[in-house]
């Protein structure tokens, strides 16, 4: 294959014709070249061999080729349906160069997919003239095609992001209904919500996987930890004073129900990342670290991070929180608490992060408690259930 004027692409203009001629005579690619040689943004390329004339054509993709139609290794007609029947040239503009003007032979050209025909060698003025009309039709239909996927990629996105508030606004709406039915839990799903988030941010300075997707799935999943507690009787739920053997194992019961729960859902829609991590987080955010936990005793790096670190947040949360039986404690007596429960009750590289952050954890608690709840004395009894 021979480069022509201007074939250098370093300097290409955008709209510039970028011509692939496909001729075995090499007369023939010395005529055309020098009748666009005067035409200085027109990029030339010859190709003298029929088995050349698709891979030059995907490699340089032209904005218009030029076929003859008759060579002495392969018919012309069936390299124009070679171009029509790949993807990088089916639209490419052809014409057809023929040593004669037969009516047949122009129908079958323009039937197996040529946009032109032209008897060689064409008038230099009348082979521009064509040339740019093509190019500049084909670069138009190029970017008329790339504005239309454009605009088909964004109202996709539109509708996947109504799509995706409305899911949210509909699972943050069944966490806080399940809340309701615990009048002492205030403000508690947004807590959670800034702690995972707080922690979660922290942990990606060791664990550089934690997307940004995943991270905001995590803050919206964490707000359905407790949506077990809708199956738990009244009589149990909202019990003031200590628990039963007995309720407390009704009690726990409450993982196991919202877990089968988001099951029932995700046999419907398996490929949702957020209601899966939903679910690990409400079947084992009481899991402990040591295996010690409920319902399934899971231990260690088998618990999910994402229940590891709601687990945190949950029993910061429940311990600085004010209830019925219980008034809130100080953010340093809560954390110390956590801190023994490091690696027993609790992931040590959660609690790690909850000590880096801990500043914003206390501010977060006092912007979020309202009640100044987290600054009461601290109670005599440990974590509800």
């Amino acid at each position: 294959m021979t480069p022509g004027p201007g074939s250098s692409s370093a300097h290409r203009q955008p709209d510039a014709p970028v011509v692939l001629l496909v001729d075995d005579q090499p007369i023939v690619c010395e005529s055309v070249r020098r009748s666009l040689s005067s035409q200085g943004d027109v990029e030339f390329h010859a190709c003298t061999e029929a088995s050349e004339a698709l891979p030059a054509a995907i490699r340089l993709n032209p904005s218009v080729i030029l076929q003859d139609l008759v060579m002495p290794d392969a018919d012309g007609l069936e390299i124009i349906r070679n171009y029509r029947a790949h993807e990088a040239t089916h639209l490419t503009p052809l014409i057809v160069l023929s040593s004669k003007e037969e009516a047949q032979t122009k129908a079958e050209a323009f039937l197996r997919g040529a946009n032109d025909y032209l008897v060689k060698l064409p008038d230099p003025v009348e082979l521009i003239a064509r040339i740019r009309y093509h190019s500049r039709t084909y670069r138009l239909l190029l970017q008329a095609k790339a504005f239309n996927e454009a605009e088909k990629r964004r109202l996709v996105a539109e509708r996947q992001a109504v799509e995706l508030r409305a899911r949210n606004t509909l699972i943050f709406g069944l966490a806080k209904l399940a809340e309701s039915r615990d009048s002492d839990t205030g403000e508690h799903l947004e807590r959670i919500e800034a702690y995972c988030r707080v922690l979660a941010e922290q942990l990606r300075g060791t664990l550089p996987d934690l997307t940004d997707e995943w991270v905001i799935n995590l803050q919206l999943a964490s707000s359905l930890h407790d949506i077990g507690k809708v199956g738990i009787p009244d009589g149990v739920l909202l019990k003031a004073g200590p628990l039963t053997p007995e309720e407390r194992s009704i009690m726990q019961r409450h993982p196991t129900i919202g877990a089968e729960a988001l099951d029932a859902i995700l046999a419907r829609d398996s490929g949702d990342e957020l209601l899966r991590m939903a679910r690990n987080i409400a079947a084992c955010h009481h899991e402990r670290w040591d295996g010690g936990g409920y319902p399934s005793g899971l231990r260690g790096h088998d618990i999910p991070l994402e229940a590891r670190i709601v687990s945190v947040a949950d029993v910061y949360d429940a311990l600085t929180s004010k209830r019925v039986y219980k008034p809130g404690m100080p953010h340093e007596k809560a954390l110390a608490i956590i801190v023994e429960g490091r690696q027993t009750q609790f992931d040590p590289d959660v609690v790690d992060a909850l000590l880096k952050s801990e500043i914003v954890f206390r501010q977060a608690g006092m912007l979020l408690h309202g009640d100044g709840s987290a600054q009461a004395t601290p109670p005599s009894e440990g974590v509800a259930p």
